[in-house]
């Protein structure tokens, strides 16, 4: 038999007669404390319609270096972004356990000189993603909020990074350390008048996103206007969410070993002498690029070639940082994301971009530089193209750096299996060492047919079975000690 849920459609206007928003809705007071809950696509879409309540021409919004869609959403409303956090966050190297705070002296400076009236919230992203994914404590938030009492200014919450701040605080902030996720998350949204969060970070969902508030009068015009952009969820998604919700903020071990993995990768670079931001932040690693290529300059793109250069010996795909803020560019600051996605990667993974990083860093004078690709075509939040900068000498091959990864690798597991054969009517097994002998010795023989120069020419021209000459050249393949694969 259906369930009511499975045939159910959107809540449309009829929200108090929809089962699943219903339920969904009391999972999320239990979870948040907000007695109101909005659901929509995504963080993007609650993001919209906040802003779009509260932000108007001329008026200033205080913020932690909010996230690139919270500031433009601010913006796109009329209203202009002031950065209030601590200037620990720009010290890349601080070991500050809470680089996100807001300094207050700032958020007071702030109000007073745009007056109180002009400033319709704050903002306080959770894991700062601008400054590595630094959290906020909750001494600081509290703080925050007496001062905006007193103005009658609201305090809103970026929320998608609540279950690592949670985590953070815990482990960092005095007095939490037997303290459950759950209330910590409850004691966290206690201090705010609403929040903004995308679900699709770290409650394993496809699709969904939340407004919560305390204020009637904001809940019942975000919900019209979430029905009118047409960012409602179907009864599955919101059934989903509920399942999620309630599950994963209970489990502490859930969160513990999301964080625990990115700050292994964190400690793993950090060995290695990457220069990574300190202290290890809550959902991603992040490296401080000016320091990991003193040879490039600002104008060769420093993130982005890191990164390229990272793929190419690796497959490893890494982005560079958030758009920069302000006060960032002009500190000069540039940084390389690496972000790890909850639950997705195994320590295998983990070990594989540490293992790139640190054969970049020994060969980081191979890392060119690049020119942006000016196309008047593309949007402005279009990923911008770039091009290889020339650097006037040999290339040497990519995947020469594969292979040294690929043969480490394989001194490593040694015995192990690595894959089966099949050989006549039984499989036989291959392990690691064995396979990198095949590989090695298959090399050798085509660099000695001339790999680098014609090779491919002359190997496309080799019969099927054809194999004699390949093993009779491996007697010569001395010539081939210095090839840049081994």
């Amino acid at each position: 038999m259906l369930e009511t849920g499975a045939v159910e459609g959107l809540p449309e206007l009829a929200r108090e007669s929809h089962g699943a928003f219903n339920s969904l809705a009391g999972v999320f007071q239990e979870v948040f404390g907000f007695p109101h809950m909005v659901p929509c696509t995504e963080g993007r879409a609650a993001e919209r319609i906040w802003t779009k309540i509260h932000v108007t021409t001329g008026s200033m919004v205080p913020g932690n270096m909010l996230f690139p869609s919270t500031r433009y959403h601010i913006e796109s409303n009329g209203g202009k972004v002031v950065d209030v956090i601590s200037e620990q966050a720009y010290n890349l190297y601080s070991d500050d356990p809470f680089k996100g705070n807001v300094d207050m002296a700032k958020l007071e400076a702030a109000v007073r000189d745009a007056g109180p009236q002009n400033v319709p919230c704050v903002y306080v992203e959770l894991c700062v993603n601008s400054c590595g994914g630094h959290p906020v404590f909750l001494k600081n938030l509290r703080e925050v909020k007496t001062f905006l009492q007193r103005q009658g200014i609201p305090l809103f919450l970026d929320a998608s990074r609540i279950l690592e701040n949670s985590y953070l605080i815990q482990q960092r902030e005095e007095g939490y350390r037997n303290r459950s996720i759950h209330d910590i998350v409850r004691e966290t949204c206690f201090v705010a008048d609403g929040c903004t969060l995308s679900a699709m970070k770290d409650f394993l969902v496809r699709q969904g996103g939340f407004i919560g508030t305390r204020d009637d009068k904001s809940y019942q015009r975000a919900y019209i206007l979430g029905f009118l952009d047409g960012t409602q969820l179907s009864s599955p998604q919101l059934a989903a969410l509920e399942v999620t919700l309630r599950e994963l903020t209970r489990l502490d071990r859930y969160t513990a070993s999301r964080v625990e993995q990115v700050t292994g990768l964190w400690r793993q670079l950090a060995d290695a002498g990457v220069p990574v931001l300190r202290p290890a932040g809550g959902h991603g690693v992040f490296v401080d690029t000016t320091r990991f290529l003193p040879g490039l300059t600002a104008d060769a793109h420093r993130p982005e070639a890191l990164a390229a250069y990272v793929y190419s010996i690796s497959g490893v795909r890494l982005t560079p940082g958030p758009p920069l803020t302000p006060d960032q560019s002009a500190r000069g600051i540039e940084l390389l994301r690496v972000a790890v996605p909850a639950h997705r990667y195994s320590q295998a993974h983990m070990d594989d971009v540490a293992r790139a990083f640190r054969l970049a860093l020994s060969n980081k004078d191979r890392v060119q530089g690049l020119k942006k690709l000016e196309d008047s075509s593309r949007a402005r939040f279009d990923p911008p193209l770039f091009t290889r900068e020339p650097k006037g000498e040999k290339e040497q091959p990519a995947f020469s750096h594969m292979g040294q990864i690929f043969f480490k690798r394989a001194e490593e597991l040694g015995s192990r299996p690595f894959l089966k054969l099949q050989r006549g009517s039984r499989l036989e097994e291959v392990s690691w060492m064995d396979f990198a002998s095949m590989v090695r010795e298959t090399i050798l023989g085509l660099y000695a047919l001339g790999l680098q120069k014609g090779g491919f020419e002359r190997i496309r021209e080799i019969p099927i079975g054809w194999k004699d000459p390949i093993h009779h050249s491996l007697r010569s393949a001395h010539a081939a000690k210095d090839h840049p694969f081994f």
